[in-house]
């Protein structure tokens, strides 16, 4: 179980790094292209999202389970079989993306009803697809093998180098044309990005494979060699369910995507008025995405460690890895929602000034965050299950959900853009209350309401209360940026220690958490 929370803890880790780099890329990309020039960044992107879900996405789930699978009895002939077949299969796939995605740009706008200038933007990701998929093959790989490292080291260069070329790019291709072409740039620093992390990460591969050949013709010794009708037939049976429950996720965007022209021109919106609220909901986005880092991370490891687990029939580690990782999440996301929702408009005036209206849909898109963070943690255990049509079932309910909140409530004049804030929440909410009932009815989870919900929810609660009066405080001799960077360590400690005296947390959990060691030797006598 250690191994689990230090391999989430990694990823984690590589992830929050890579989400700050990511960041630190689309604050200045903010600044540069406005609200509307956003708005055309972030449109293609929800096209771009649901490409690679379709395409790449179920794979690399389906490749990890597999691996773990047979490293879980040693199989390693069987395990490079596996990542062989998929790295074949995914370079196809990706391909076929990439090529749609440059010569279907102006179809793909025509049928949105976008402006014209999406089409840089459009093109910018057009080589990405190929690239991540040979970047995923190899990460499900490491990821199978309960390896993290070169996947965190990698969502760290894939950042890096986004934000170099990114921004440079936007920047010249900004002040030398105009806000569209500059959209295109910050687009293209995605593909450069993923073509430099696939270098690495085909390094990384080439380096393991030498110390990996011994293992793998030892294996071969003692076990079949499978058909790759066999492993593709297993490998389709996993990926596309999985697929399927993350293009619905993706649909989440690509509904929003196709929507808010429409309807916010019935409630009176013109397109260019629609793009800019657009853009300024894409930066509320932006900055729940910070926290996800957490979920992603623990769904990663989360799939090939439960798949463990299932292979040798252990339902008690499977319950326990589930309740810790339900709990884990509702202690990151509970006070994250609540401190994105309070500082909302400080933390939009810092970073992006021209969004008049990104600080008033953050308050309330903050909260979709306890939902995603959950939901994200609920699916990667029915996957690890078997349960794959059960996830994408439960979406499809959330996606019609979505679709009729976004369809109702953006028409209306005094609600707009707000609509699509309400469906976020109530369409991930939905998905989440499903999964969790479908979990407890596969492997009967008992979930310690008050330790679980009720404290972290005091614990956020005492926080939020705090925050308020202490920004409000500093605010009369503190600079905004200087405020909210003070208030926001105040408020984890603040958190942290309310959470300590209900006595929210426990020792057992601690030492399992990365640096949880070092909070119980100073902390030890405060912790049960």
């Amino acid at each position: 179980m250690s191994s689990y929370i230090k391999s989430a803890g990694i990823l984690a880790i590589g992830g929050i790094i890579s989400k700050l780099l990511g960041l630190f890329f689309k604050i200045p990309i903010g600044r540069i292209l406005d609200s509307f020039g956003y708005g055309l960044y972030y449109s293609s992107y929800n096209i771009y999202n649901l490409l690679l879900t379709v395409s790449i996405v179920g794979i690399p789930v389906a490749i990890s389970k597999m691996i773990a699978e047979r490293a879980s009895v040693k199989n390693y002939y069987g395990v490079y079989n596996v990542f062989k077949l998929s790295m074949i299969l995914l370079i196809v796939i990706g391909s076929v993306s990439s090529t749609f995605l440059y010569f279907g740009a102006n179809w793909i706008i025509q049928l949105a009803d976008w402006d014209e200038g999406t089409y840089y933007a459009i093109i910018g990701l057009a080589a990405a697809p190929f690239f991540v998929s040979i970047m995923c093959a190899i990460r499900g790989f490491f990821q199978g093998m309960q390896m993290m490292t070169p996947s965190a080291i990698s969502q760290i260069i894939e950042s890096f180098v986004r934000v170099i070329f990114g921004i440079g790019l936007c920047i010249y291709l900004t002040s030398q044309y105009g806000q569209a072409q500059g959209a295109g740039g910050a687009s293209a620093g995605a593909s450069i990005a993923a073509a430099a992390t696939t270098i690495f990460l085909l390094f990384a591969m080439n380096v393991f494979l030498k110390d990996f050949k011994r293992p793998i013709e030892k294996s071969k010794k003692k076990f079949k060699r499978e058909s790759y009708r066999a492993l593709l037939k297993r490998l389709v049976n996993i990926a596309v369910p999985v697929t399927l429950a993350s293009a619905f996720v993706s649909l989440f965007g690509l509904i929003n995507s196709f929507t808010y022209v429409s309807r916010l021109g019935v409630a009176g919106i013109d397109q260019k008025m629609a793009t800019i609220l657009f853009g300024d909901f894409g930066l509320g986005q932006t900055m729940i995405n910070v926290p996800l880092t957490f979920s992603s991370a623990m769904s990663l490891t989360l799939v090939p460690a439960i798949s463990t687990s299932f292979a040798i029939k252990n339902m008690e580690s499977i319950r326990h890895k589930t309740e810790l990782g339900i709990r884990t999440m509702l202690l990151i996301s509970l006070p994250c929602a609540v401190g994105l929702s309070i500082y909302s408009q400080p933390i939009f005036d810092l970073l992006f000034p021209s969004a008049h209206n990104g600080g008033a849909i953050l308050r309330y898109l903050a909260y979709s965050v306890v939902f995603i963070m959950v939901g994200n943690i609920l699916q990667s255990v029915l996957q690890a299950l078997d349960k794959f049509r059960i996830p994408v079932f439960n979406l499809f309910i959330a996606l019609i959900v979505k679709f009729v909140l976004n369809y109702i409530l953006m028409a209306i004049p005094s609600i707009n853009i707000y609509g699509m804030v309400i469906s976020n929440i109530g369409a991930f909410a939905v998905t989440s209350i499903l999964n969790y009932i479908a979990i407890k009815r596969t492997v009967n989870i008992q979930i310690n309401v008050s330790q679980t919900i009720i404290k972290p929810l005091i614990a956020s609660g005492i926080m939020g209360a705090f925050g308020v009066y202490i920004y409000n405080l500093f605010s009369n001799f503190l600079p905004n940026s200087i405020n909210v960077l003070i208030a926001i360590v105040l408020c984890v400690i603040v958190y942290f220690t309310v959470l300590v005296l209900i006595k929210g947390i426990t020792k057992g959990e601690l030492a399992l958490m990365p640096g949880g060691k070092k909070i119980i030797d100073r902390f030890g006598r405060m912790i049960k």
